[in-house]
């Protein structure tokens, strides 16, 4: 088992049960007397050469939501796609090798992702719950029952109306549904930036940062 990366910085680590590549940013700080938040980013498409997964990492999720002090870990998706068992299972043995080595406060933890990683955060936020505070889906199409799910954790969706890939409209029927059942979610529609423009969204994922330290002060308290 590859030793646990503990300095501030960004590491390219394996997790050897499955041989599973992951890039994880340590927030300045960090010690293992104190639980820290945690962020799961999950990539957009592409061909899944080692350690991808860095590239939403360092050119979206880290810079978005650096002021968290979170750690931040964005896995290779080793099978084409986060939404199916398979990639669910490596995902969730990930989560819980790191629980195991580092300290992660479980009431401060999200998933986001960007594009195959928006559809696969739809995917995995539904199917585990438990396992995550809050949820921001990124330019990616939510699942067939995403309307249908009952969605116990909050999300926070941001898509842009000129995505030439991933047009909004589905995106924003589902959200239109969700709330009109009460659902707890928030819809950031952004003008102008295309697809492949990612950097631009990573000023709205800044933005999010105090809905989402309301969202973890919420589970707190509860």
């Amino acid at each position: 088992m590859t030793t646990a990366a503990k300095k501030a910085g960004i590491h390219e680590q394996i997790f050897t049960r499955r041989n599973q590549r992951y890039t994880i940013a340590i927030p300045a700080g960090y010690t293992d007397d104190k639980p820290a938040p945690l962020v799961l980013a999950l990539h957009y498409a592409g061909p899944v050469t080692p350690f991808y997964g860095e590239g939403i990492l360092a050119g979206l999720v880290e810079p978005g939501l650096r002021e968290l002090g979170a750690l931040i870990v964005a896995p290779d998706c080793q099978l084409g796609d986060w939404a199916n068992p398979d990639s669910e299972l490596e995902v969730i043995e990930l989560l819980k090798y790191l629980q195991d080595h580092y300290a992660i406060d479980a009431r401060k933890t999200l998933i986001t992702g960007y594009s195959l990683g928006g559809i696969g955060t739809w995917y995995l936020a539904a199917r585990h719950q438990d396992k995550f505070a809050a949820a921001i889906p990124m330019a990616g199409w939510p699942q067939p029952d995403s309307a249908e799910v009952e969605w116990k954790i909050p999300l926070y969706v941001i898509h842009s109306r000129a995505d030439q890939v991933v047009p909004f409209d589905q995106t924003e029927q589902v959200v239109r549904q969700l709330k009109e059942r009460g659902a707890a979610v928030q819809f950031v529609l952004l003008e102008g930036i295309t697809h492949y423009e990612t950097e631009y969204f990573v000023a709205p994922l800044q933005a999010a940062a105090p809905w989402i330290r309301k969202v973890w002060a919420s589970a707190k308290e509860a």
